[in-house]
């Protein structure tokens, strides 16, 4: 009988592995994917590096609001300028817009083309890098005259440039990475990758940069999909590629997403990318057994790719 009852107690114990994990409410406080460990109950890092991440994309700026219909705003950058986060969000209209940043009045060295459902629950925050310099930022509104929105963009001090620039270089280099290769000659026809998010992310980190893999331009489309090939979240990429990894920070809140990288560059232009958590629910660190641990360097992929 005693050896009847260990028994089951083992049996019960490797079928819990298998039984699915209960919901976390959406109420639970969200806590920041950086050695986390689930037994203290919150991020024990003490790295500043660690630290600087978890404030690198701050939603407290001031926003300046601009109707729909093609409105243009530019802001000049300080030109010892080296690092420039920004912040863009609807009331829960659709969010269509064109972010730019120009070296003179002909040379643009960034570009993305953001097509949101909702900008209130996918509200887009990115952080840029770039060479001193004299520089504009210029955001356009592509949508009609019915979709507004809001649009706020910062730049650190010459301290929190140094930071901000060693927590990019941190999550980039202790992440796994995945090559992302162009297509051919003619453009398009590039590699697909594709990362299923966990339910308990409520908010995933992207970096996508060509430091080792030639240091080419950046050209790439991010789709953010939610059910059978339903795409939600759109941005159309082009960044250069050996000093300016992007880096941003895409919602994902609940269950059900997957996020698509296509290549749009020729082949001769590949680059990583790195898709890791952000902001994950309180209670639900744990994914196939392991932590959400951007630190040490030692965990394996966050999600799986097909």
């Amino acid at each position: 009988m005693k050896y009847c009852a260990i028994l089951f107690s083992a049996m019960m114990a490797s079928a819990s592995a298998f039984a699915p994990s209960s919901k976390v409410p959406t109420t639970t406080a969200l806590s920041q994917a950086i050695d986390y460990n689930p037994n203290l109950g919150g991020a024990t890092s003490n790295d500043p590096v660690d630290q600087t991440l978890m404030n690198m994309f701050p939603t407290d700026i001031p926003m300046r609001k601009m109707q729909g219909g093609g409105t243009v705003r530019t802001w000049d950058i300080p030109p010892e300028a080296e690092r420039l986060s920004y912040y863009i969000r609807t009331n829960g209209r659709p969010l269509k817009a064109l972010v730019e940043l120009w070296v003179g009045p002909i040379r643009r060295i960034h570009s993305v083309n953001i097509e949101n459902e909702d900008g209130d629950m996918n509200q887009f925050r990115a952080m840029l890098k770039f060479k001193p310099g004299t520089k504009t930022l210029k955001i356009s509104t592509t949508g009609s005259h019915e979709f507004p929105l809001e649009f706020g963009a910062e730049v650190p001090n010459a301290n929190r440039m140094k930071e901000t620039w060693a927590a990019t270089q941190k999550v980039f280099d202790t992440s796994p990475k995945t090559t992302v290769q162009g297509g051919s000659t003619e453009g398009g026809g590039g590699s697909i990758r594709y990362f299923n998010i966990p339910d308990d992310v409520e908010t995933t980190q992207m970096v996508l940069w060509s430091r080792d893999l030639g240091k080419r331009t950046v050209k790439a489309k991010i789709e953010v999909l939610s059910g059978p090939n339903s795409v939600r979240q759109l941005y159309e990429l082009h960044c250069g590629g050996s000093t300016q990894p992007y880096h941003c920070v895409i919602p994902t809140p609940g269950p059900g997403w997957t996020i698509r990288v296509i290549a749009t560059n020729y082949m001769e232009f590949p680059f990583h990318a790195v898709v890791t958590p952000y902001e994950v629910l309180g209670d639900g660190f744990g994914y196939n057994d392991q932590s959400y641990d951007l630190g040490n360097g030692q965990s394996g992929p966050m999600f799986f790719q097909n």
